[in-house]
């Protein structure tokens, strides 16, 4: 990698994490001061009673009366009721879990006749409800709304105990409420001593001790607790103000249904791709290891393009431009240095046994017999390089064992694939529907971060243990970050078979297994030892010997070169060669004040220039996005206490039209 994309690569992991962070916890704690609606001075609620009756399956019969007295002339007032809600249950650790519901409202219904329903609609996660009066009010004037509705919060997806946590006024008010009178009525005998009021602002967990309230065993075994809050006078709910019950129970209290199909899904779905990976780790392990041969030698029967492709199973630039080189050292071209700018000049036709890929960059560059300089092969056809691509890929398979490649991209979607699975188990049962979106993006980074272990893997064979598994780390940052993520989000929906922390399992196995899987055939690994080799030579070989070696044979300077290009070392070859007085080849010619070196030098900085060039050639698509992703979640705030006002279900607000 050039500094440049080792730089860009470091940014787009800091960006990633930066991203999974604000992902994993902006929405999930705010300022709780934007859940108060603006003071509405046009009228009060004089009395406000709420009776709720409690089933055994925990859905809830709820009625509500309202006495309001307006000053302004007034149409009605509307109702709306939370369809999506979190809260933040007792631990018994000091702290909160927070938890996401979808509450289920039904069965709406005015009970007072001199009323009508206006209109009934459902926006922004709550579900609204305008009861308009007989005749508009105000001067002063009551009136009482009486209307009723069911109200099912869902399983509370705790396995240690049940609990009942209500809101029984809603942080939505835009006015004072001067008295509330409450009824909650639940199945069977009950224990209260565990009762707990919460009265305030959203987030505020200052305990209720005015409330007063008491409690009756029905005939009937039911058993009632009542109470109100406030005098009328200066004792009252402010506007934005709950009224928040939190009575924990025993396990079993409640008997709801809860599905675990997607629980059963998602533990067939982990011991299918455990034993998938298992296989692969056996069946696709490496085996033979690759033996390097350290010798000073141009590779026989492999172009530099073919070199380059095997060495990290890709094609890029330098690949394909170290061809010039190449061709040249052939005698089938001529490379020139004027006013220090290079010139191509093509002597001969490319031999008929000459490779296809030679002939396409060959026939595509040299079009006429007249000079061209090495700056305009820029302007080249898009689609050669993935013409040369396509023609190198055929021969893939002398030399690559694609079936690893194959099988670890399959158990990435298989990996993929659970993981949506599991965001939509827990959109469905919470209240976070809409962020399912956000989750299966996150899901998809986690899939890329598997696909580029691949690309960084290709290059295993031209960095240091060390700086591969420096880079190996990257991706393996944006899986643990993707996982801590899923895991995070996964808290609140209470899996009982923990299968939240199974791709952690999955992700790492199928992270770490993938360096010690086959990549090479006997072909393959023959001709990477002797690649590695070479390189290994030019880098640590001591310069007198080489001097002595290009002094033996002249040639073997140039032959070796274009391999030099494509093995990342033409830096270290040209260096070490600096003062080696070196045979001027025939196929090179440079203006006056100029010497060997500067050309080789100059010619070295347009190999790689053109590159660079060439790598946009290869490219099919460049594919670029920018995502702004802004909402606003009503999550409760995690902290110490035992509970806070407006964090349990239903509860909301109104106002009048």
């Amino acid at each position: 990698m050039t500094k440049t994309r080792k730089r860009l690569t470091v940014y787009l992991v800091l960006i990633g994490m930066l991203f999974l962070l604000a992902l994993s916890l902006f929405g999930c704690t705010y300022d709780a001061s934007v859940y108060r609606p603006e003071r509405d001075y046009g009228y009060e609620i004089s009395n406000y009673n709420v009776d709720i009756v409690v089933d055994e399956d925990k859905n809830l019969h709820i009625t509500e009366e309202i006495t309001a007295d307006f000053f302004d002339y007034t149409n009605g007032i509307y109702r709306y009721i939370p369809l999506k809600q979190s809260i933040g249950v007792p631990n018994g650790n000091g702290g909160r879990d927070v938890k996401y519901y979808e509450n289920t409202i039904s069965n709406f219904e005015l009970l007072n006749d001199n009323t009508y329903l206006y209109d009934n609609f459902i926006s922004e996660g709550y579900e609204f409800y305008a009861i308009a009066m007989d005749a508009p009010r105000g001067n002063g004037e009551s009136f009482t709304f009486k209307f009723s509705y069911d109200l099912f919060p869902g399983d509370d997806r705790d396995t240690s105990k049940d609990f009942f946590y209500q809101n029984i006024i809603g942080t939505g008010w835009d006015t004072i409420i001067r008295q509330l009178n409450f009824t909650i009525t639940f199945p069977k005998e009950t224990d209260f001593s565990g009762a707990s009021f919460y009265v305030g602002l959203f987030g505020d967990d200052t305990t209720g001790t005015q409330v007063e309230y008491s409690t009756t065993l029905n005939e009937d075994g039911t058993h009632t607790i009542s109470g109100t809050y406030g005098n009328g006078n200066d004792v009252y709910l402010d506007y934005g103000e709950a009224l928040t019950i939190y009575l924990p129970l025993e396990q079993g209290y409640f008997n709801v249904t809860r599905s675990y199909l997607f629980d059963y899904i998602l533990i067939a779905l982990f011991v299918i791709g455990l034993v998938v990976i298992i296989w692969l780790i056996i069946k696709h392990r490496r085996k033979e290891p690759i033996i390097d041969v350290v010798e000073f030698s141009a590779p026989d029967n492999l172009t530099p393009t073919e070199a380059g492709y095997i060495i990290d199973k890709s094609l890029k630039g330098k690949d394909i431009s170290a061809l010039i080189v190449y061709w040249a050292d052939k005698g089938i071209i001529k490379i020139e240095e004027k006013d220090k700018k290079i010139y191509l000049t093509k002597l001969k036709d490319l031999p008929e046994n000459a490779k296809e890929h030679e002939k396409i960059f060959f026939n595509a560059v040299f079009t006429t017999d007249k000079p061209i300089a090495c700056d305009e092969i820029k302007f080249l056809n898009n689609f050669v390089g993935e013409k040369i691509r396509k023609s190198v890929a055929k021969e893939k398979g002398n030399y690559f064992y694609n079936k690893s490649d194959k099988y670890f991209s399959w158990c990435a979607i298989f990996l993929l694939v659970i993981t949506i699975v599991d965001c939509v188990r827990i959109a469905l049962a919470s209240y976070d529907t809409f962020s399912l979106f956000i989750k299966v993006i996150v899901a998809f980074i986690m899939f890329a971060a598997f696909m580029w272990l691949t690309k960084i893997q290709k290059d295993e064979h031209k960095m240091s243990k060390g700086k591969l598994w420096l880079y190996r780390i990257l991706p393996l940052i944006l899986i643990l970050g993707t996982q801590a993520c899923f895991i995070f989000w996964a808290e609140g929906y209470n899996d009982p078979f923990y299968t939240r922390c199974f791709y952690p399992i999955l992700s790492l196995l199928l992270f770490f297994i993938y360096p010690f899987l086959e990549q090479y055939t006997k072909l393959g690994r023959e001709c990477l030892g002797k690649l590695r080799g070479l390189r290994q030579y030019i880098q640590v070989a001591e310069k007198d010997r080489m001097e002595v070696m290009a002094n033996e044979n002249p040639e073997i300077f140039y032959k070796v070169l274009p391999y030099a290009y494509v093995l990342g070392v033409s830096d270290v070859y040209l260096k070490k060669f600096a003062d080696v007085p070196l045979q001027n080849p025939n196929w090179v010619t440079f203006s006056d004040g100029m010497t060997l070196w500067l050309v080789m030098m100059l010619l070295n900085r347009n190999i790689l220039a053109l590159s660079v060039t060439l790598n946009y050639t290869l490219a099919r698509q460049i594919i670029s996005s920018v995502a702004r992703v802004a909402s606003s979640v009503a999550v409760s705030r995690i902290g110490g206490g035992g509970g806070f006002s407006g964090g349990g279900s239903g509860g909301g607000g109104g106002g009048r039209f």
